[in-house]
């Protein structure tokens, strides 16, 4: 199951998350670095919980994200955690 989900996730990532270019708008080249980094770490943690499922492990990031944007309002931080738990909500829903 989870060899599955990553495979969804790295689709996902090449599809929707392409590296951003080097032209783009430095807050869009930014967002999209965010959400390819909290991809990359939903498969990370995933695969260093090959016991959970992967839903929860995909809830358990975004829990954190959120929190995290939390303790970090008012800085730039808030952004990166924000944009990483908006990409853990929209891969969350390829698996719901």
């Amino acid at each position: 199951m989870n060899d599955i989900a990553i495979r969804l996730i790295l689709e996902y990532v090449e599809k929707f998350l392409f590296d951003p270019k080097l032209n783009w708008p430095r807050e869009e080249f930014e967002e999209r670095s965010y959400s390819r980094w909290a991809a990359y770490e939903i498969i990370e943690s995933i695969m260093d919980h090959p016991f959970e499922q992967p839903i929860d492990v995909i809830d358990d990031f975004y829990t954190r994200m959120i929190i995290f944007g939390r303790a970090a309002e008012g800085t730039k931080r808030e952004a990166i955690f924000s944009c990483a738990a908006d990409a853990a909500e929209e891969i969350a829903l390829m698996f719901v």
